[in-house]
């Protein structure tokens, strides 16, 4: 028994016919991820849309012109900056490390 096992075991399986499964699941993995991308990027981008001719724009400009200098010198923002870039950086070639294998 042990010896027609490993027989079994030792041959190789036969070839599998496709019939272009593999295609269509990687169809329908690329067409969800468009969809979340889309909402992911989209419905906040179409907020702001919708809400940008209510805000009260010379209020916001005043107030950016006046913090201006002060942010631009802030060093806890710099490093907040600094921390966010990183993380998105990392997150990036993990995503890529991912995908590559």
């Amino acid at each position: 028994m042990t010896n027609d096992l490993d027989t079994l075991l030792a041959m190789p399986l036969p070839d599998l016919a496709d019939d272009g499964f593999s295609l269509r699941v990687v169809d329908k993995i690329e067409a969800r991820e468009l969809w979340s991308e889309r909402l992911t990027w989209g419905l906040p981008a179409l907020a702001a849309c919708l809400a940008a001719p209510f805000l009260p724009l010379r209020e916001l400009t005043g107030t950016v012109v006046h913090l201006g200098p002060a942010l631009a010198g802030s060093a806890a923002l710099s490093l907040a900056a600094a921390a966010i870039i990183l993380t998105l950086s990392l997150e990036q070639r993990f995503h890529e490390s991912r995908s590559a294998l």
